[in-house]
């Protein structure tokens, strides 16, 4: 089981120590968290990318930042970063290329779920 997945960065897409601490808590805490994020982190970059064509900030903050929390769950550091680029874009009031940021976490979000599905 390889959880890094890692990019060109080296940057792996979730956090080991998390998912084993995760894994640790026991009953199926970590299996409940990636399933939740597979069934509900589609719907919010849906969600997030029609926010962003509409210049909604308020929608885009709110999504982005739902994104970011559930990043942190699993420390997947670089959708958490990229969520809460586009979270701060949305707080600004300025969602200038916050599309361009929107399509590396949709990539992103992707890698992290494979990631979760090879380590639930």
């Amino acid at each position: 089981m390889n959880t890094h997945s890692e990019d060109t960065a080296g940057v792996a897409a979730v956090d080991e120590r998390i998912i084993q601490e995760l894994r640790e808590e026991g009953g199926d805490l970590l299996a409940d968290l990636v399933g939740m994020f597979v069934e509900e982190v589609p719907g919010q970059l849906t969600e997030l990318e029609a926010a962003l064509r509409k210049g909604d900030t308020g929608a885009t903050r709110l999504t982005a930042h739902t994104l970011k929390g559930t990043a942190g769950n699993f420390g997947a550091s670089q959708m958490q970063t990229l969520a809460s680029a586009i979270e701060m874009k949305a707080r600004d009031g300025a969602l200038d290329g916050a599309l361009a940021i929107f399509v590396q976490l949709r990539t992103e979000c992707a890698r992290v779920r494979e990631a979760l599905e090879a380590v639930r």
